[in-house]
């Protein structure tokens, strides 16, 4: 199976200019992606993979949504708004993490 999924892939590379990729040629930040317990973590991405994303990868968007506004923003009103709604969302993310964890060891 581990070589016609090999295939399917090589032969998707050779047909796609990986160029236009969103994030292509940009490390990855896998962070967030970690902080997950292991069991949790190929769940999240299957869900996400079918379209099905669980709140706690929305808010992982919505985070990397208000960094990318942060960073073009040149207006300090604007700019601290910003800065608020993704304490914010960073905040409620943490305590999701922190509840799922202390569930996990009951």
């Amino acid at each position: 199976m581990s070589h016609s999924i090999d295939k399917m892939i090589e032969e998707w590379l050779s047909e796609t200019d990986c160029k236009l990729l969103p994030g292509a040629g940009k490390p990855l930040n896998l962070d967030y992606y970690f902080r997950w317990p292991e069991d949790e973590r190929l769940g999240f991405s299957i869900l996400k993979n079918s379209g099905f994303a669980p709140v706690e990868v929305e808010q992982l968007g919505e985070i990397g949504r208000l960094k990318s506004e942060l960073v073009v923003c040149r207006d300090d009103e604007s700019r601290a708004c910003i800065k608020r709604k993704l304490q914010e969302e960073e905040v409620k993310l943490n305590l999701r993490i922190e509840q799922a964890k202390q569930h996990r060891r009951r």
